[in-house]
């Protein structure tokens, strides 16, 4: 897979484009295509902060 993250004013635009043949062999609708999804940066920094607490639980049980 590829990928890329861009950001524009107050929201995150992931692109990405299938490239493995396990996936297109199941899916050949998918060659080519370049799939696309938003979030806000707002709700990817939550997200990470998750992540990041659920990390450092994990560290001191």
């Amino acid at each position: 897979m590829i990928a890329c993250l861009f950001r524009e004013k107050d929201r995150l635009v992931v692109t990405f484009e299938f490239w493995r043949e396990e996936h297109l062999r199941d899916h050949p609708e998918d060659a080519g295509v370049v799939f696309v999804a938003e979030v806000s940066v707002r709700e990817f920094v939550g997200v990470l902060d998750g992540i990041t607490g659920a990390l450092e639980a994990g560290e001191n049980p």
